[in-house]
């Protein structure tokens, strides 16, 4: 691989291995796994590791790298029903209560630190990257004295590689490293029936789940604490197409990231929509509010509308307007966009298949549900 630095000037997201450099690699990864039931209780042995060699690492020379662990993994499930749980006002004609228990324990080891090689495989696209590289050098956008010293210094709090590998994801040869790490999640779903006599359907009427990730190993692993990415994910399905949902993330530690949303949407069977959320993210202090609703002004035409404002900045950071047409195979979209943030306009234009935009439920351009939380397309 070839890796060349662009020169516009905006800091480097991973200053340790974003760099210029010409290097051969070449690398196998093997996975073996022995899974078992014990009862109800499913359990995984495995083992993973990746042998690697680079004709030029950062400093110039060949190195190679064996990486490698073992772990195991393990599920169980509960059921508990409550048939005579009934409630016209909340819509509930019966309980039943799933829930799935799991946990991963995983511990590898490196003979050479990530850091002495560059990304062959990038962990972000080039235009997740540039992004990235503008906004760490907006200190006016956030003026805080922390924020901005958080976004354009480089703290590895915020490093994408320090994520991935807290994270346990293996599929970047480039960014492997020694950690030992305990994940553990609980999944959980409240289902109820819904509709006429003799023609009900079952529907998960409210959904939570929660993980978590310990560190054993905290202060080579971990900056220093034990706990890391602790996550909830919430949705209560009022009705057949009202919801609520809310999720939240952070990571325990000083200045460590803590996301926070929720919001309602309303869905009607002539594919009108309606959505409303706040989403907070700190340590840079964003807290924004989002509106999106979509109109449909016959079978064949809506238009969709939306807009954040964020009451940190004090700034409509987006805001759309797009004009779509739903034909038998295609879905055409055409509208504009604009950020008071960045002060300047963007041009939508998009050809989709009908089918992949939902069967054409849900209506108006893919990437702008994207960029407003998704909450629309779901």
């Amino acid at each position: 691989g070839n890796l060349l630095i662009t020169n516009d000037g905006t800091p480097v997201v991973s200053p340790l291995t974003d760099v210029q450099n010409s290097t051969g690699r070449f690398n196998v990864s093997e996975e073996l796994s022995a899974p078992f039931n014990l009862g109800g209780l499913k359990i995984t042995p495995y083992i993973k590791g990746d042998i690697a060699l680079y004709t030029n690492d950062l400093s110039g020379d060949a190195l190679g790298r064996a990486w490698g662990g073992g772990g195991i993994r393990a599920s169980l499930p509960f059921t508990a029903s409550y048939p005579d749980f009934k409630s016209d006002l909340f819509n509930v004609n019966g309980i039943n209560h799933k829930i799935v228990n799991s946990i991963n324990y995983f511990n590898a080891s490196s003979s050479a630190q990530y850091s002495n090689f560059a990304q062959l495989d990038r962990l972000n696209d080039d235009a997740s990257d540039q992004a990235l590289r503008d906004i760490r050098n907006q200190p006016t956008i956030y003026p805080n004295t922390l924020n901005s010293n958080l976004l354009t210094t480089n703290n590895p709090y915020f490093d994408p590689q320090q994520y991935a590998i807290r994270r346990t994801i293996d599929s970047r040869i480039d960014t492997l490293n020694q950690i030992q790490v305990i994940q553990g999640d609980i999944r959980q779903r409240l289902q109820t029936k819904r509709g006429f006599p003799g023609s009900q359907h079952v529907v998960d009427w409210m959904v939570l789940d929660l993980s978590g990730s310990f560190f054993p190993e905290k202060n080579t692993d971990n900056f220093g604490n034990y706990l890391a990415f602790l996550q909830y994910d919430y949705l209560w399905n009022i009705g057949d197409r009202t919801s609520f949902t809310s999720t939240g993330w952070i990571d325990p530690m000083e200045n460590g990231a803590r996301v926070f949303t929720l919001g309602g949407y309303l869905n009607r069977s002539d594919r009108t929509n309606f959505y409303l959320g706040y989403r907070s993210i700190d340590p840079v202090e964003s807290k924004a509010l989002t509106g999106a609703a979509t109109y449909i002004f016959s079978p064949k035409y809506a238009v969709t509308g939306s807009s954040t404002y964020d009451f940190a900045s004090f700034q409509s950071v987006s805001n759309s307007l797009v004009l779509t047409r739903v034909g038998t195979d295609l879905q055409v979209s055409l509208g504009f966009t604009y950020n008071a943030m960045q002060n300047n306009f963007g041009f939508t234009f998009e050809i989709l298949p009908t089918i992949a935009s939902g069967g054409g439920r849900f209506v108006g351009p893919s990437s702008n549900f994207t960029n407003n939380g998704g909450v629309l397309a779901r």
